[in-house]
């Protein structure tokens, strides 16, 4: 992480989210394998073999679609920020906006040079969210250089750096 940062991702090694994917095909082998161990645990569900099997399976088809879809996120970005194909954009914080929803999700808003950025905490990201901004730093004024990948009509944020006032 830069030092001058207040906030820059995190990225790892990409593989670190195929991690769970051995655990779950471990004890897939074991449920199959071993039909002792998987009577037991039918038995103590009070439900069939077949749809213990069935209903872990589906759910290990999720959490591996989940990390492999976490792969791609995380080496897709990596791609992005080691070829340079992201935008970087410098200027103070015009038309600062926080709305608070009745479930208590914080959605903030804000322009910087004609640049309009979003976050909230209401999601879990690799990106700049509201759980990442406890502090109130980013207000009307505050000048910042900040890193970022458009998608769509959205602008992710991965790294912001304060700047002195102009």
């Amino acid at each position: 992480m830069n030092s001058g940062a207040y906030f820059e991702t995190q990225i790892g090694f990409a593989l670190v989210q195929l991690l769970p994917i051995f655990p779950i095909v471990l004890i897939l082998f074991m449920l199959f394998k071993f039909s002792d161990i998987t009577q037991y645990i039918s038995e103590i569900l009070k439900i069939s073999s077949q749809k213990f099997l069935l209903g872990f399976g589906f759910l290990s088809c999720v959490l591996v679609s989940d990390s492999i879809f976490g792969y791609f996120k995380v080496s897709h970005l990596r791609q992005i920020i080691d070829e340079k194909k992201y935008q970087v954009v410098a200027g103070c914080v015009k038309h600062y906006n926080s709305e608070t929803s009745p479930t208590n999700y914080r959605t903030e808003t804000f322009v910087i040079e004609n640049t309009r950025f979003q976050f909230s905490n209401y999601t879990q990201s690799l990106y700049f969210t509201g759980d990442d901004h406890t502090d109130n730093f980013i207000t009307k004024g505050q000048c910042m250089e900040i890193s970022y990948v458009r998608d769509g009509q959205k602008n992710y944020i991965f790294k912001i750096i304060p700047l002195t006032s102009r």
